[in-house]
């Protein structure tokens, strides 16, 4: 996939060769033909988003684009920056604020330059679907348009089932592929997954954003610095696997609370998970805390009996609102299978 796939538009400002370009055609062929916006993910349908959880678009950049900027629906342009270690170049993620997307039809252009060569913009478009997420939902990867928050993902069969993995090679620091889109309310997730190996000697991890609520930043810097999230996944760092909720705005050093059990992980392993999380709330709806509970264990062993239970600090570190659910490869290479998101009754914790 590239930026001239279809349902693309492009237009083509041409400037004048640098007289330098002019000793060898063929290398200045190739740099004025290739494209300098290949995009990964921009599916035609965002869902439902709340608060900073943005609509993404992920992509690589050529090594000859300059001044690279982008505007939705005709706003003034906003130029791209790179972000490392969670953006960097010439990989790309533009963040939609929700506040920013129209119900229906949007257009998302980004402009690039060749010095001394030629203007091109690019032009997308797709629907931002306001509907509310209806539960029970299956995610089987039957769909081949994936919504990514950062990184390149792709879908590979495994039998009759399809599975959702950063493609070979682009394992990196949290990449994320959307579930679902962002609703309120306790829910059950479970999957499955394999993992197969990690990247570099810095730690990795893998595992379910069950309340992925974007990446907060008051001082409207792009890209985020943020995050807002409940995770349930292994962690190289602790040699075990276990849960988290943690809170951090822009710059500020996050919030956070943890528990954590060993676990030896060996290469092709394949494990089964599910996780309940949601909030706690007095007779009157008012929030009081997040409660979490997982069970992870390895796929032919029989299910554990007991949960591991993570309760945050009321006010602490999540605020009550509307998040998704969505997948967490950090510098590792997985492969989930289907992701079955239903609802949870009242008072589920004391079950």
């Amino acid at each position: 996939m590239n930026g001239t796939r279809k349902g693309t538009v492009v237009r083509i400002v041409v400037g004048t060769l640098a007289v330098g370009l002019l000793a060898g055609v063929v290398p200045v062929t190739r740099y004025a033909t290739s494209p300098m916006v290949e995009v990964y993910h921009l599916p035609p349908v965002f869902g439902r988003r709340s608060g900073d959880f943005t609509a993404n678009v992920t992509g690589r950049l050529s090594p000859s684009a300059k001044d690279v900027k982008y505007r939705l629906n005709g706003s003034p342009w906003q130029d791209w920056r790179e972000a490392p270690p969670r953006i960097p170049a010439p990989k790309f993620t533009i963040e939609l604020a929700p506040q920013s997307l129209r119900p229906g039809p949007n257009v998302l252009e980004i402009s690039a330059r060749r010095f001394g060569i030629r203007e091109e913009v690019h032009a997308w478009q797709f629907v931002y679907d306001t509907t509310s997420v209806r539960l029970p939902l299956v995610q089987d990867w039957s769909c081949a348009d994936l919504e990514a928050q950062d990184g390149y993902w792709e879908r590979i069969r495994d039998g009759d089932v399809w599975r959702v993995r950063p493609v070979p090679g682009q394992e990196d620091y949290d990449r994320i592929v959307v579930v679902t889109a962002a609703f309120a309310g306790a829910r059950r997730v479970t999957t499955d997954v394999y993992y197969r190996h990690h990247v570099g000697d810095m730690p990795f991890g893998f595992g379910v954003l069950p309340l992925w609520g974007g990446r907060p930043d008051r001082d409207g810097k792009l890209p985020r610095r943020g995050w807002n999230f409940s995770l349930a996944w292994y962690y190289s760092h602790y040699e075990g696997v276990g849960q988290e909720f943690s809170y951090k705005d822009s710059s500020e050093p996050p919030d956070w609370m943890s528990n954590y059990r060993s676990l030896e992980l060996v290469p092709d392993a394949h494990y089964q998970l599910v996780i309940e999380c949601g909030q706690v709330v007095e007779a009157d709806g008012r929030h009081v805390r997040y409660c979490q509970r997982m069970k992870w264990w390895a796929v032919g062993d029989p299910e554990p009996q007991d949960w591991m239970t993570l309760w945050d600090t009321p006010g602490s570190p999540l605020p009550p609102g509307e998040f998704c659910v969505a997948l967490n490869s950090h510098r590792s290479q997985v492969e989930f299978g289907p992701v079955v998101v239903t609802p949870l009754e009242d008072r589920w914790w004391e079950r």
